[in-house]
């Protein structure tokens, strides 16, 4: 008798104790989760302010990123920007940029499947809203700061491109989250690397097409970026990434940009 009731006392302990660190572990979830969207959201407005070339040192981010930049809502079937009601109602708050595209393009029925022979990016589907960055000095839209990813050698690739407001030449390349070979393709994120972008043209005079990047690229080329040497893989990866987004996904709205169409 003695023995049972030893035994059932260490399950009784046991029992009570993983009950405590569950709550416990509940509880600390619950306290650190606005801290740690806090976090998340100072670091996507430093990521866009890089792409964008604003200089955030010694800044207070949320008051620099609010003051210069406007985040919309992007319905990338009808080409047009949401308006803030549409905002509220699909991200839940008025701020169009926490809208989370990773989460909305694994959701059946929140995102779009790209057709078989046209995923270039290698991600297979994508959410059906994205959000456009907008930054304006003056009154007046400079740059709109674009999120696009795609598959790499290793991992995806998470990046913002910024343009000029017309929407046709490249104003600066953030990759903020990628798993390729240090050394190799990682320096797809080294800023040395992204700056050769600047100034580079997505599209012609006719609006088609033309950017790439090229191992021996002409560096006389207003359409071409070198590769990444030593990290082909990666490179043709960035390549296919922009291209189908820029090419296939985004093009009509910075065809919009480029008319002055939107609003």
């Amino acid at each position: 008798m003695a023995n049972k009731d030893s035994t059932l006392r260490t399950f009784t302990v046991i029992g009570l104790l993983c009950f405590v660190c569950s709550v416990l572990v509940c509880l600390t979830v619950v306290v650190l989760k606005p801290l740690q969207e806090k976090e998340i959201n100072v670091d996507r407005m430093k990521s866009v302010l890089e792409a964008a070339g604003i200089d955030y040192e010694g800044e207070d981010i949320t008051t620099l990123f609010n003051d210069k930049v406007k985040a919309r809502l992007l319905d990338l079937d009808r080409n047009v920007l949401l308006s803030d009601a549409e905002v509220e109602k699909v991200v839940g708050s008025s701020d169009a940029g926490a809208y989370n595209f990773v989460s909305e393009a694994k959701l059946p029925g929140k995102n779009t499947v790209i057709e078989s022979g046209k995923d270039s990016a290698g991600i297979k589907t994508h959410a059906k809203y994205m959000p456009v960055y907008f930054v304006v000095e003056n009154g007046a839209t400079t740059k709109v700061v674009l999120p696009f990813y795609g598959q790499g050698l290793w991992s995806t690739m998470y990046g913002y491109l910024a343009v000029n407001a017309n929407g046709t030449t490249i104003e600066g390349l953030k990759y903020y989250s990628q798993g390729e070979t240090a050394g190799l393709g990682a320096e797809v994120a080294n800023p040395a690397y992204t700056a050769k972008w600047k100034n580079k043209k997505l599209y012609d005079e006719n609006s088609a097409y033309q950017f790439a990047v090229k191992k021996n690229a002409d560096k006389n080329s207003e359409y071409m970026v070198d590769a990444i040497s030593g990290a082909t893989l990666t490179s043709d990866g960035v390549n296919n990434s922009v291209k189908y987004w820029f090419k296939d996904v985004y093009a009509p709205f910075l065809q919009q940009l480029k008319n002055k169409e939107v609003k």
